[in-house]
């Protein structure tokens, strides 16, 4: 078995060759480490990159992000899901400026404050953007450490290797990327594994059992009617949601379902034009589009305050989850930006 001074040396020696090239290792930049890594949470970097890069361009510092209102930064990350991430960001972005004058601290502990960090995002800020000795333990490097060691302790692990490492920013990354890329949960690549001699699973013949298996959560399938219904004008009819799973977020107008709140929409005259699938944390969804008129009224008639008309030009200007552009796809319209024009 490797020493955790020759492991550290072996995970930093195999990161600095097979690194992918991601945009926020090119400063590594307090602020964008921090995006990165709260967007990577249950999101694969390769889908992060391009989210990334559009959330960067238009909130380029803590001050411009602190300074948004919350609406534009959650239409920023339409699309990449669990949106009670951005509002952490958010929040997190206007306490750095109120209480640390915009600049990210560099310390575990002063990072722990801030609302949407916790100790996995406080250690991945300090070691990767200021390489400070912080341990962090995500699901690739509890994977690799406990295939590795042959048992399920990883903080006590990732500690030991980061107080005996040259650099905890390459440690760490280098541990993550192990994971991502060579020991993988299914099928892993232990023939280019750099640990590979000292790995307790490999010489085993364990690796399918580490590390354990932990229950999910109940998957539920759900079937949801989605209504598409425009003015004279061209633009669609969409409703803002107020409960808690995708808070404030634009949705079309929907039948009856316990996913979103509200009273499902009266439709008259509806076609149905197709259906896809999406999956939403435990929900897996068929969502079933429909053209079709509202019951009581032509555009003009009050719905209520949650309502707006909205051009389908312009999605990318308001908060949206992905399953709208898919729909508006599916009916034909090939949307990559949808701005609000009037209330009802």
């Amino acid at each position: 078995m490797h020493t955790p001074r020759r492991a550290a040396r072996i995970i930093e020696s195999w990161f600095a060759a097979h690194q992918r090239d991601l945009p926020w290792r090119a400063k590594y930049d307090p602020y964008q480490v921090w995006v990165c890594e709260i967007m990577a949470q249950q999101t694969r970097l390769d889908v992060v990159v391009p989210y990334f890069t559009r959330f960067i361009s238009r909130f380029p510092s803590v001050a411009s992000l602190a300074a948004a209102p919350e609406d534009d930064v959650v239409s920023h990350w339409s699309g990449l899901g669990y949106y009670r991430r951005a509002r952490m960001l958010h929040q997190g972005a206007r306490e750095v400026v109120s209480r640390f004058g915009g600049v990210v601290p560099n310390d575990v502990d002063a990072l722990l404050t801030i609302p949407g960090i916790g100790r996995y995002t406080a250690g991945a800020i300090a070691s990767i953007a200021f390489d400070q000795r912080a341990p962090i333990v995500d699901g690739n490097v509890a994977r690799v450490l406990a295939r590795f060691h042959g048992f399920e302790d990883a903080w006590a692990h990732a500690e030991a290797l980061v107080e005996a490492c040259a650099s905890p920013r390459n440690l760490n990354q280098g541990l993550m990327e192990l994971g991502a890329l060579v020991c993988t949960p299914r099928k892993p690549l232990c023939g280019d594994c750099p640990l590979r001699s000292s790995c307790v699973a490999y010489g085993e013949d364990r690796i399918d059992e580490l590390p354990a298996k932990k229950a999910g959560g109940a998957t539920r399938d759900l079937r949801i009617a989605l209504y598409l219904i425009r003015d004279r004008s061209g633009r669609i009819l969409m409703r803002r949601e107020r409960g808690p799973l995708m808070k404030a977020l634009f949705h079309l107008p929907h039948g009856d379902t316990s996913l979103l709140s509200g009273t499902p929409l009266v439709v008259r005259g509806a076609k149905a034009i197709g259906s896809f699938r999406h999956t939403i944390t435990t929900r897996r969804i068929e969502f079933e589009v429909f053209v079709a008129a509202r019951a009581g009224g032509g555009a003009g008639a009050p719905l209520g305050p949650d309502y707006s008309w909205v051009d389908p030009e312009a999605l990318g200007e308001i908060p949206h989850p992905s399953y709208v552009a898919k729909a508006l796809r599916l009916a034909g319209n090939q949307t990559s930006t949808v701005r609000v024009k009037t209330r009802i």
